[in-house]
């Protein structure tokens, strides 16, 4: 079934966003442009099991009560020129100030785990929360479900995946042998969310940023947003779980596709916000992640200066991004 024009419009126009948030799916609202060098969007996976159906919990391993929290939080920074892209997770028990809000009861400031800000304030205060966190302006904001991001990943053909031991965990049900593997949507949401290792949600992250340059490499290296009838019609199926927001633009969401267009993955770079400590204590929030606030200065200040976070002689060795901060270039992200 076609998509209604506004729909392939800004399908079309987030399909960047649609390649760099492949850690979850896609639910696309805009907010208006901060003026700042380059653009900045803030990719969210909510644990909503909305839309699945019994059947598929069972199969995907999805069951159990959804908080409405943010289970995946990336920032994705796209240079002014295009020609580069920087994408930051901030790992979603971090303990951080929120934006102030209502709770319900009056005006509220506190602090807590970022993640829940969304059920407390929706996107709007996680976003503000995400700004004040880091100090930058976000342009855009991107989230989707289980559901979305399921039929996002087999939108796109799959996703290349490599894990280096065998990876079994009853909890997610991925089981996969040591080497290389594509994945469907179904089983890719099992990786991602998957916390067998040693550090559970740090290992995660990392994973999911493997997935997400996997999934970008695929198209960027076919050329998928060079050429906009493809782009419209791969990223038409994926915007099937798109729920435009208000403040959409479908103007920017465009000049984002095109800007985007000469992206080369070997110019992307993932990293993780640097961290104190992963096992912080936070009162009633109980243990939660501390950010190391100087590196986590410099790291964010370099993006909204628009400049790479590392330069290409100081990155970590191959696959070596970690929760120090260190960096990895997309195109030499090892395997688990």
């Amino acid at each position: 079934m076609a998509l209604p024009p506004r729909s392939r419009t800004l399908a079309g126009g987030a399909c960047l966003a649609v390649l760099a948030g492949s850690g979850y799916g896609w639910a696309l609202a805009a907010g208006p442009a901060a003026g700042g060098p380059g653009t900045n969007v803030l990719v969210v996976g909510s644990d909503s099991r909305a839309g699945l159906t019994e059947e598929e919990k069972s199969r995907w391993h999805a069951g159990g009560e959804a908080c409405r929290c943010a289970d995946v939080i990336m920032v994705v920074h796209l240079s002014a020129d295009g020609r580069r892209a920087s994408v930051v997770s901030l790992p979603r028990d971090s303990y951080v100030p929120f934006a102030p809000h209502d709770d319900g009861e009056g005006p509220a400031v506190h602090s807590g785990k970022i993640n829940a800000a969304l059920r407390h304030g929706g996107p709007d205060l996680l976003t503000r929360t995400v700004e004040r966190a880091t100090g930058l302006d976000i342009d855009h904001y991107v989230q989707a479900r289980f559901k979305g991001f399921v039929r996002a990943v087999d939108a796109l053909g799959g996703a290349p995946v490599c894990t280096k031991k065998p990876m079994r965990d009853e909890n997610s049900g991925i089981d996969l042998t040591p080497g290389r593997h594509h994945l469907d949507g179904g089983r890719s949401l099992q990786y991602v969310r998957t916390r067998h290792s040693g550090h559970g949600d740090i290992d995660r992250v990392r994973r999911q940023q493997r997935l997400v340059a996997g999934l970008a490499g695929q198209h960027l290296a076919a050329g998928t947003l060079k050429d906009p009838r493809t782009a419209h019609a791969l990223v038409g199926e994926v915007a099937r779980g798109l729920r435009p927001g208000p403040r959409t633009s479908v103007a920017d969401m465009l000049a984002l596709a095109w800007k985007a267009r000469h992206l080369r993955l070997r110019d992307t770079e993932f990293a993780t916000v640097p961290l104190a400590s992963i096992s912080h204590p936070a009162g009633t929030w109980g243990s939660a992640v501390k950010w190391n606030d100087a590196r986590a200065r410099t790291m964010f200040g370099r993006l909204a200066g628009d400049r790479p976070l590392a330069p290409a002689d100081r990155r970590g060795p191959r696959g070596g991004f970690d929760w120090k901060g260190r960096v990895a270039p997309g195109d030499r992200m090892d395997c688990d």
